[in-house]
């Protein structure tokens, strides 16, 4: 074994592809199609379990020896152009690269195993000659949060037996393990100045360790399997859980292939499902709509079938966020290792409504009327111990939004009798007679916090009346429901009073003691979205007209005017305001799926919604935006929702079949 060992890594250029696996958890395995990483965040293995996602393995440097030679493969610390270029990269189920060389054809596949802190990284050949393989694993220990840095120390104790190897890396990280079918050779390198190109502006840097090299064998009818775990007793638990079968196989490989039919088949249960919960949502939206667009409702062929790319890639992502913690499932703000935010999470959770994913959705539900303190739904948790931590009333209102969709569409009378309803009325009666955080109802029946209304606070304010005033009268309680409703339109009335700029055609963003703010957001868009609208029909129409005019690009509504960025997640609520004020003309439908097929496109990762898009600059040579920012849960569901329900559909028939994960 040799200590102390420095290798200086090379610089790399960004790779334009890249790829995202998650596994319910809040772990993930990242990288890029051309073998390395683009960014700090991304990583072969992410461990999430403790609620900390936590980088345990960058990647794997390979080297394959055989008769045609020695060459590498792109990884971590190799420049692509100095490697052997790979002849084909696929993404469906999962990465998988071929190479090519002498007549020898091996393949490589990145696997995530779904509720566990663990990844398959599999070899095989499929021609030529035998071939030896090198993989050697690069390994850290940090916060994905946290900013890589030079000079690391780590702890490097190893303890292996034939099979396995387990790694110590730092004493407040779980201890990285290694299965193999090959040989291990222990060795101590310390990997200096690997850099993430794509953390701008300025990259980052870091150093990681080499521990050893796991070698094996590719040959005809002889794969090579490297299975890397932030848990000692992963095959126990699988085998507990009856995912290798019975009896369990009795070799790594076997373990594997078990493993790897059942990942296949979880992807294309979901898959399944949602496609066709998405094809009866929208057959329902159609149905709605009435005139010429009730009748496509009644056809035969799929309004959403399994060819609608689009569909199915925003259903992949929005799965992609959802995640275990604890006892609770919930949706994180972005993947990879993105935490939970309590607004971003309830509104995203309309997405999974959409695919009439309605036990994830109860499950979400039950987790923040589990959490609500004083009126106030949490607004984020501690990713140290997972405490909620509490801020303003946005959460809350969302929690509201939120389960009167549930309600609506599954019909869930159970879950509102209790818990729901009780603690849905008990938050919003303490929002209106005050509650921490200077939050409270003031005497002209406008929302405020520390004595400043916002525009888009109240709106949702307006729409939690309404929708208690539904769930009122589906509970039993006449009485509140009125009650409910008279507040509404009091609000109602208060707010166009209070709100509208009828000098510039829009609602000024907030009222302080010193007077209106000005301005003009996305936000504001939520008048006219959330039904029944704020906004008469008339006023509606100017507030969109000043959006189109002072926002609308073709990638979406800028952030603010002359604004440079696109914030994705605003793009569902102003297309649904857009759209409803348009009458859903084909313009304005063209333009919206502009919108949605741009943010897929823009993407760096592959099939994902980035959580804001950098406009090109006025002048420039490039004419195409550039994702600014992780994938985004809420980006996705919000475009999701949108395709489904507010587009006129293109081609699915009604099911019941559940969205599970």
């Amino acid at each position: 074994m040799s200590r102390g060992q420095d290798v200086l890594a090379p610089r790399r250029t960004a790779a334009a592809g890249e790829w995202l696996l998650t596994n319910g958890l809040g772990g993930s395995a990242s990288g890029t199609l051309a073998g390395g990483l683009a960014r700090s965040t991304q990583g072969l293995l992410v461990a999430g379990r403790l609620g900390r996602p936590t980088v345990l393995l960058l990647g794997l440097d390979e080297r394959v020896r055989g008769e045609a030679g020695s060459f590498t493969l792109a990884g971590v610390r190799r420049d692509p152009r100095g490697a052997l270029p790979p002849t084909e990269a696929r993404l469906d189920p999962w990465p998988t690269w071929r190479w090519s060389a002498g007549g020898t054809v091996i393949e490589k596949s990145v696997c995530a195993l779904s509720g566990h802190d663990a990844v398959a990284v599999l070899y095989r050949h499929l021609a030529g000659a035998a071939v030896h393989l090198q993989a050697s694993p690069l390994c850290v220990a940090r916060g994905i949060a946290e900013p890589p840095r030079p000079g690391a120390a780590w702890l490097g104790a190893m303890r292996g037996i034939p099979g396995r190897v387990r790694i110590e890396l730092a004493s407040w990280a779980p201890a990285l393990t290694l299965w193999h079918d090959g040989v291990f050779l222990p060795a101590h390198i310390r990997v200096r100045d690997i850099e993430y190109p794509g953390d701008q502006p300025d990259p980052a840097r870091e150093d990681a360790l080499v521990p050893g090299h796991a070698e094996g064998l590719l040959a005809p009818e002889h794969s090579f399997l490297l299975v890397f775990a932030a848990e000692d007793a992963l095959f126990r638990a699988l085998a507990a859980e009856g995912r290798l079968g019975s009896p369990p196989p009795q070799t790594l490989a076997g373990c594997f292939a078990a493993l790897e039919a059942g990942e296949r088949e979880r992807a294309a249960r979901w898959q399944r499902a949602a496609i066709a919960g998405a094809d009866g949502t929208a057959r329902q939206a159609a149905a709605a709509r009435g005139g010429a667009t009730a009748e496509v409702a009644r056809r035969r062929a799929p309004l959403v079938g399994p060819r609608d790319r689009v569909a199915v890639a925003l259903a992949r992502a929005l799965r992609a966020g959802l995640v275990r913690r604890g006892r609770r499932r919930t949706l994180v703000a972005s993947a990879p290792g993105g935490e939970e935010r309590g607004a971003e999470a309830l509104q995203a959770l309309q997405g999974l409504v959409s695919l009439r994913g309605f036990a994830l959705a109860r499950d979400v539900l039950a987790g923040y009327v589990e959490y609500l303190d004083e009126g106030l739904a949490p607004e984020s948790f501690d990713p140290a111990d997972g405490r909620p931590r509490y801020g303003g009333p946005v959460p809350s209102l969302w929690l509201v939004a939120a389960a009167d969709l549930y309600v609506r569409r599954s019909a869930d009378r159970e879950f509102l009798a209790a818990p729901l309803y009780p603690a849905l009325d008990g938050l919003m009666q303490a929002l209106r007679q005050g509650t921490r955080g200077g939050v409270r109802v003031d005497g002209d029946g406008l929302l405020a916090v520390e004595g400043v209304k916002r525009a888009d606070q109240n709106a949702l304010w307006y729409h939690a009346l309404v929708a208690m005033a539904h769930l009122s009268r589906l509970a039993a309680h006449r009485e509140n429901a009125a009650f409910y409703l008279a507040w509404a339109h009091e609000h109602q009335r208060a707010f166009q009073d209070a709100f509208w700029d009828a000098e510039h055609d829009r609602l000024h963003e907030a009222l302080t003691p010193a007077g209106p703010v000005p301005g003009l957001s996305p936000s504001q868009a939520l008048a006219v979205s959330l039904p029944p609208a704020l906004l008469p029909p008339e006023r509606a129409g100017r507030l969109m007209a000043a959006l189109e005019r002072e926002l609308f690009t073709p990638w979406g509504p800028r952030d603010s005017s002359g604004g440079t960025r696109v914030l994705t997640n605003w793009l569902g609520t102003v297309a649904t305001a857009y759209l409803r004020a348009q009458q859903r003309r084909p313009e304005a439908q063209a333009l919206v799926r502009g919108w949605i097929e741009a943010a897929l496109a823009a993407a760096s990762v592959a099939g994902h919604v980035p959580a804001a898009l950098r406009l090109p600059e006025a002048g420039a040579g490039s004419c195409t935006a550039r994702p600014d920012g992780p994938c985004s849960t809420l980006a996705a569901a919000e475009a999701l929702r949108v395709w489904i329900e507010e587009l006129e559909p293109a081609a699915g028939a009604p099911s019941e079949t559940p969205v599970t994960d």
